[in-house]
């Protein structure tokens, strides 16, 4: 007995569809299934992923859908191991809305601390944003005053001001899992102008022009709805009385408050000392340094794609590499990869230098772009001392800027002459996307002596994987903010900070995040969970 049809919601897996303008999803989840087209609605892509392995390259679907079945259909469908009924995963409310005495404050205004304030003003409680640079829109002319003249304003930059670091940046949205908070983080950057493509893409990315349009749209949000935002404004203390937050001291004054969302970055060592000497327990933790290697972009297509056609539909071909050194035990691995993109500088201390990648939404450059870094223990740089990964990340930095023939000029080298201990001759140099300019350097004269060797074998490894990743290859240094090299520990159920009750650490500056969507995640997450 077949039995009444009726609509079942069912999730498909592995799905397998030729790149293409236009691909037909439903036709292909009927042949699939082996019902009628006809039965099939309200498709939705849940993730997609580009299959390069083959010579026809083909994108990997996970779908959900409305299909109508019998029983026998419903029974006969189910029996594939890809297909199940779908449940769609939504985000649990907040405990209770916040109520205290003085509005709450989130410093930062990158992807945790927006995303804070935006978990804040669902609860009942907008606060008092804190943002040390400048809106976007005056941030653009002081970093390209910094890239084409070297002129560095310490507090509006690359790294600090509205959006963060990440607003001059490839603009991954790429993270780990797939929680309601993720989804609820990019379908807010969805209202707010960004492409649908990031909600399912496995390596999604929005690149820094549509990052500096939809930050600010977000901006322009939560301000509608009673967010306060103060730019350019530093926050220099913490007042604490008795292991309780009491308020911040800013450039602009003294603000009271029992709840602050600490959303820094990993670029503010200056608060990270401050906050150690009013007694905030920081734990030291691993992180990579090393360079960033640029390549043509066409190299790296012509090793990624087989198919030069779908090759254009699907756009400039990424890589990642890894290589585990088998002669000091570090890994070695590649970091941010920016296809058709360029190598940015990102400093935000005066005498300091160190870069890294940024590409624009449609990635057509010349130049792929990655940064290659060797993994560096505790052990490498401390004693007792639990600033001593920022105190080698500033060395590092300090020798990078001086090694330049003007200020602000990176350190170059091509990797084969890295590889072989000489210098580059500046003509083999020319033509290089950073600006302003790279001066000619032995690069392993700048880097810890325990990553030179194990990043010349791990070349050699790379060169293996992709053919003329070594003689094409040209090195541009330093990379250094890979991740913080602190933790601020935090009860892992309130993410109120382990010494001073009220202060929320979150995202990258804190130690536990790596990029935009993460970050966003933990900002949100924090202000989802803290009762006051």
């Amino acid at each position: 007995m077949v039995g009444k049809a009726t609509t079942q919601r069912i999730k498909i897996t592995g799905l397998r569809l030729p790149v293409a303008k236009t691909p037909a999803l439903q036709d292909a989840l009927a042949h699939a299934l082996a019902v009628p087209v006809e039965s099939i609605s309200c498709v939705q892509i849940l993730r997609r992923s580009l299959d390069a392995r083959q010579r026809t390259l083909h994108y990997e679907y996970s779908i959900a859908a409305d299909v109508i079945l019998s029983n026998d259909e419903r029974e006969h469908v189910l029996s594939n191991p890809k297909v199940n009924l779908y449940q769609d995963a939504s985000l649990p409310g907040p405990e209770s809305q916040i109520t205290i005495q003085h509005r709450p404050i989130v410093v930062g205004a990158g992807p945790a601390g927006l995303f804070a304030a935006l978990g804040l003003l669902e609860r009942g409680c907008p606060p008092i944003v804190i943002e040390r640079g400048g809106p976007i829109s005056d941030r653009i002319e002081e970093v390209q005053g910094f890239w084409k003249e070297g002129v560095l304003d310490p507090e509006s930059n690359v790294v600090f001001g509205e959006g963060g670091a990440g607003a001059f940046s490839d603009g991954k949205l790429t993270s780990r899992g797939t929680s309601p908070f993720k989804q609820k983080v990019l379908e807010a950057l969805v209202a707010c102008g960004a492409d649908e493509t990031i909600l399912y893409d496995a390596r999604a990315h929005m690149g820094t022009d549509r990052l500096r349009q939809v930050i600010p749209a977000l901006v322009e949000r939560l301000r509608k709805q009673g967010v306060e935002f103060h730019f350019n404004t530093r926050m220099d203390d913490i007042l604490v009385k008795k292991g309780r937050l009491q308020g911040i001291e800013t450039t602009d004054g003294k603000i009271a408050t029992g709840l602050l969302v600490l959303a820094v970055g990993h670029s503010a060592r200056d608060t990270v000392r401050m906050l150690a000497k009013q007694g905030m327990r920081l734990q030291t933790k691993g992180f990579a340094v090393g360079v960033r290697i640029e390549h043509p972009q066409a190299l790296i297509d012509s090793t990624m794609y087989c198919d030069e056609h779908a090759g254009r539909l699907a756009g400039a071909a990424d890589y990642a590499v890894r290589h585990a050194d088998a002669v000091s035990g570090r890994g070695v691995y590649s970091f941010c990869m920016c296809p058709g993109g360029m190598v940015i500088g990102c400093s935000s201390q005066p005498g300091t230098l160190c870069v890294n990648g940024m590409s624009f939404s449609n990635r057509a450059a010349a130049h792929a772009n990655a940064a290659l870094v060797v993994t560096v223990s505790p052990d490498d740089f401390t004693g007792a001392n639990v600033l001593g990964g920022i105190e080698l990340q500033e060395r590092i930095e300090q020798q990078a800027y001086s090694a330049g023939s003007q200020p602000y000029f990176a350190p170059a080298q091509r990797a084969a002459d890295f590889i072989a201990g000489r210098k580059s001759s500046d003509q083999s140099l020319a033509g290089l996307s950073f600006q302003p300019g790279v001066t000619s350097c032995d690069l392993a004269g700048l880097l810890p002596g325990f990553t030179v060797e194990p990043l010349r074998r791990a070349l050699h490894a790379f060169d293996t994987k992709i053919s003329g990743f070594i003689e094409q290859g040209v090195l541009i240094g330093v990379e250094t903010r890979t991740s913080s090299p602190v933790r601020m520990l935090r009860d892992p159920d309130t993410f109120q900070s382990a010494d001073i009750a009220g202060l929320v650490p979150v995202g990258e500056g804190a130690g536990y995040a790596g990029g935009i969507v993460s970050s966003a995640v933990d900002g949100l997450r924090a202000v989802w969970a803290v009762s006051c």
